[in-house]
C-alpha cells in the first residue's frame, strides 16, 4: 500500500510546472491557432484582402476540385515526392556508408563538403542552378557543346519537356548531403561486432550492407522519409525564384498556385482553400505513414 501511495504522490503534477508553459501555449494559439481558424474561416468567402468578406459556403472547395491547375499542380507534387523520398536518401545512404565503413581518411570533411549546398540559402542556390542551366553562358551547355552534344542544348528551364527535371535534380543536389550527414550518425551507432561477425563468416562489403546496415538504419530512413513526403508538398521557394511556375503551368506545385491565387491575383478566399486542403492531405499522409511505420515496428 505504502508503494501505491508513493506512486500517486509522484503522479501529482506541480502546479508551477503550468506557469513555464502557460507562454508557449499563449505563443502557440496566437500565432498557429488562431490564424488556423482564421484561414479555415476565409475559405469559406470570397475576399480580395480587402473591404469586406463575401460568405460564399463551399464554393471555393468545389471550384478547387474541377480547377485545372489544381491538377497539373498535384501531378508535379506527386512527381516531387516520388523522386525526393527515393534518389536523395539512396545516396546518402550509400555515400554514408562508404564514408564509415570503407575506413577513408578525413571523413569528416567530405561529409562537410557534401552538406555545404544544405548551408547555402534557397536564393543562393537558384542564381547557381540558374546560371548552370543558361543555354548560352551555362556551364552545362558548355561541357556539353565540348562533348560534341550541341543539338541537345536546350533552355532547360523554359522547355515544359524539362523544367521539372531540371528543378528535380537541383533538389536532389540541395537534399542529398543532410542525409548523408544523418546516415553517417546512425551508421557509426551500429555495433561494430556486427561487422566483425559477418567478416569472420565471409561476407563481403554488398553482403554487409543489404544485411547490417539497411536494417540498422531502418529507423533513420524512416524519418527522413517523412521529411521527405511532408517537404515535397511544401515545397515552394524553388519554383517560385527559378520558374514563376512557367513556362504556363508545367512546373506548377501547390503551395505555388497558392501564393499565385492570394497573392498575385488577390484571391485570398480561394487561396485559404488551397492552405487549407493542402495542410488536410499532409496531416493524412503524414499519419498514415506514422502507422505503416509503427506497424513495421513492431513486426
Amino acid at each position: 500500500m505504502d508503494g501505491i501511495e508513493i506512486n500517486r504522490k509522484k503522479k501529482k503534477t506541480n502546479p508551477v510546472a503550468y506557469v513555464f508553459v502557460l507562454p508557449t501555449i499563449v505563443l502557440f494559439g496566437i500565432f498557429v491557432i488562431w490564424p488556423l481558424i482564421q484561414t479555415v474561416y476565409l475559405s469559406f468567402s470570397d475576399w480580395s484582402g480587402i473591404g469586406a468578406i463575401e460568405f460564399i459556403g463551399f464554393g471555393n472547395y468545389l471550384e478547387f476540385f474541377k480547377d485545372p491547375q489544381v491538377w497539373q499542380s498535384f501531378k508535379n507534387n506527386v512527381l516531387w515526392m516520388v523522386v525526393s523520398c527515393t534518389v536523395p536518401i539512396i545516396i546518402g545512404l550509400f555515400q554514408a556508408s562508404l564514408l564509415v565503413n570503407s575506413g577513408i581518411r578525413h571523413s569528416k570533411v567530405f561529409q562537410l563538403i557534401l552538406f555545404l549546398p544544405q548551408v547555402f540559402s534557397s536564393v543562393v542556390a537558384a542564381v547557381i542552378w540558374s546560371w548552370i542551366y543558361n543555354p548560352i553562358l551555362g556551364p552545362l551547355s558548355s561541357v556539353m557543346e565540348a562533348l560534341g552534344l550541341e543539338k541537345w542544348i536546350m533552355p532547360w528551364l523554359g522547355n515544359e519537356n524539362t523544367v521539372m527535371i531540371a528543378l528535380l535534380i537541383m533538389s536532389i543536389w540541395c537534399g542529398y548531403g543532410f542525409n548523408t550527414v544523418v546516415y553517417s550518425a546512425a551508421i557509426q551507432g551500429i555495433d561494430s561486432d556486427l561487422y566483425e561477425a559477418a567478416t569472420m563468416d565471409g561476407c563481403g562489403p554488398f553482403r554487409k550492407f543489404f544485411s547490417i546496415t539497411i536494417p540498422c538504419v531502418r529507423t533513420t530512413s524512416t524519418t527522413l522519409l517523412m521529411f521527405s513526403l511532408i517537404g515535397s508538398f511544401r515545397v515552394f521557394d524553388i519554383v517560385y525564384q527559378m520558374t514563376k511556375g512557367g513556362p504556363g503551368y508545367s512546373s506548377y506545385v501547390l503551395s505555388y498556385h497558392l501564393y499565385n491565387e492570394a497573392f498575385i491575383k488577390s484571391r485570398v478566399g480561394y487561396g485559404s482553400t488551397i492552405a487549407v486542403i493542402l495542410t488536410i492531405f499532409i496531416l493524412i499522409i503524414s499519419r498514415l505513414f506514422l502507422r505503416v511505420r509503427e506497424g513495421g515496428d513492431e513486426a
